[in-house]
């Protein structure tokens, strides 16, 4: 019982808890300073992360990521077209676009 009241004495002590630091962070070997803190982007900017645009050879337009939510199994369907045709995915995405399109214009005039 002894070693008990001894080990609740330990454990009570309120000044024996360490005080904990934050460090220095990660930085290279090769530099002399730490690094700086990274440049805080403006909401413009932010805004206009939210897409990327996909390089394209030359003479190609560009093409860029919106994120759409289309139904799944509309892409399935065309995952299976381009895989059977032996093409992207986008190439059937951005034809099968251009057809409904082209098929709406000729019916507006």
């Amino acid at each position: 019982m002894a070693a008990k009241g001894k080990l609740d004495a330990m454990l009570s002590n309120e000044s024996s808890k360490p005080v904990i630091r934050r460090g220095q962070g990660v930085r290279l070997s090769t530099e002399d300073q730490p690094a700086e803190p990274p440049p805080v982007q403006s909401p413009a900017i932010a805004e206009s992360q939210n897409r990327t645009i996909a390089e394209s050879q030359p003479g190609e337009l560009r093409r860029v990521n919106r994120g759409y939510m289309l139904r799944e199994d509309l892409i399935l369907a065309c995952k299976q077209a381009a895989l059977s045709d032996g093409r992207k995915l986008y190439e059937v995405m951005e034809e099968a676009l251009a057809e409904y399109l082209s098929r709406r214009e000729q019916a507006a005039q």
